[in-house]
């Protein structure tokens, strides 16, 4: 019998509650979610069930709401295209929202995942930012941290450099950093960089990174949807070289947004120059070019990234399409969207040995059932239909 022909329950461990009922905490937390429309409150864990609080959409409530009266699933699931219905119902399972009976027993999680999810085999050697990924996944595993924000960021700062005391010397301050990277007035970059666009003013979603955009009217910018990025990602030590190389490539391109990392940090982390697109083809064109002026050039790499060559020169991701869940979480970027997955996956399985898999496998498998290629950190051609259709949503 296929999953979508199962019997299933709300978790009978979370209580659904509604926006205008949350407690003046989870109010303050959750202040973000009152902009979407869509939202229709969250699932409150009950004492003792160790789970972990989350909001839901109302599609979601109304199904909740329809498995409490039948246990089989409603008609707009079974309306989907069978494969969206199949990933929605095992994303609504895994993530505990739901539970499915098997073998006479109804289950959620982890407990379920080897029931319902055949665990994928990895075919033939992979490549260096897959093995990058990997090995990231590995170390997020055998660190003692139980909570998944730390965690998530361990993970995601995997391949980060050290600030050695030779970089901290060359690099003392910002000025320093702009210099040896010929951004700052007169250098080799500046006159490129004015090209490309303005550069952004500081603000709190650009700590960290100097942005330049292109120059153009408000309404024009909000129809933009920059769904893809480009990372290119060479050694520290090659910037001064590569850097005017590739915003030349930039400009020529016609590409309306790039950021680099600021200060030595941004200097040191692997996606340190990371471009956006809103078409794949104009990103794939960019890259190739890159991949032949660059030739030579020592990669850094970017783990959690799509490898499109030159051993992690040149990857690229595709940003997700969600709403805050807290107030204090930050939009999230591709690689934070899959590290914040993975710390879950990884915390999930450590309490729940159920699945037959080590912590680090367990993760890699839940995240497949997402929408990524774990053996290529590419978004699968459903994950990037899922997200078209969300920002056409938006747009509309």
């Amino acid at each position: 019998m296929g999953i979508l022909e199962a019997e299933f329950r709300p978790n009978p461990d979370y209580e659904i509650v509604p926006l205008p009922n949350l407690t003046d905490a989870e109010c303050a937390a959750f202040e973000g979610l009152r902009d979407d429309p869509e939202c229709f409150g969250i699932l409150r864990p009950r004492d003792g069930s160790g789970l972990r609080i989350k909001s839901i959409c109302r599609q979601t409530a109304a199904l909740l709401d329809s498995l409490a009266v039948a246990s089989g699933l409603p008609e707009q699931v079974r309306q989907l295209p069978p494969s969206e219905a199949e990933r929605h119902v095992l994303d609504l399972v895994l993530g505990d929202a739901i539970q499915v009976r098997l073998d006479g027993v109804y289950r959620s999680g982890v407990a379920a995942f080897g029931l319902i999810v055949q665990p994928q085999a990895f075919k033939g050697e992979l490549g260096r930012l897959a093995q990058l990924s990997l090995d990231a996944v590995r170390f997020g595993d055998a660190l003692p941290i139980d909570d998944p924000l730390r965690l998530s960021a361990q993970i995601y700062f995997f391949n980060r450099l050290p600030q050695t005391p030779r970089w901290a010397r060359l690099l003392p301050n910002d000025e320093a950093h702009a210099r040896y990277l010929g951004i700052d007035a007169g250098g080799r970059c500046s006159k490129l960089l004015r090209a490309l666009g303005g550069k952004m003013a500081d603000a709190p979603e650009l700590q960290g990174w100097l942005l330049w955009s292109a120059r153009e009217s408000g309404e024009t910018s909000q129809r933009r949807s920059f769904s893809y990025k480009l990372y290119v990602s060479p050694r520290p030590e090659e910037l001064p070289e590569a850097l005017p190389k590739i915003v030349a490539a930039f400009v020529d391109f016609g590409v309306r947004r790039m950021k680099i990392g600021a200060g030595l940090g941004g200097l040191l982390r692997p996606d340190k120059i990371v471009a956006y697109f809103e078409e794949f083809g104009q990103l794939e064109a960019v890259a190739q070019r890159l991949l032949a002026d660059l030739k030579g050039v020592a990669p850094h790499g970017v783990p959690f990234t799509a490898e499109l060559g030159g051993a992690g020169l040149v990857s690229w991701g595709m940003d997700p399409h969600e709403t805050r869940s807290f107030s204090w979480q930050e939009t999230s970027s591709w690689r934070l969207w899959i590290t914040n997955r993975l710390a879950a996956a990884i915390l999930d399985a450590r309490a729940s040995p159920e699945s037959g898999l080590t912590a680090w496998r367990y993760a890699l498998e839940r995240l497949s059932v997402e929408g990524v290629d774990v053996q290529t950190w590419a978004p699968t051609a459903e994950y990037e239909r899922r997200i078209a259709a969300a920002r056409r949503t938006q747009g509309s």
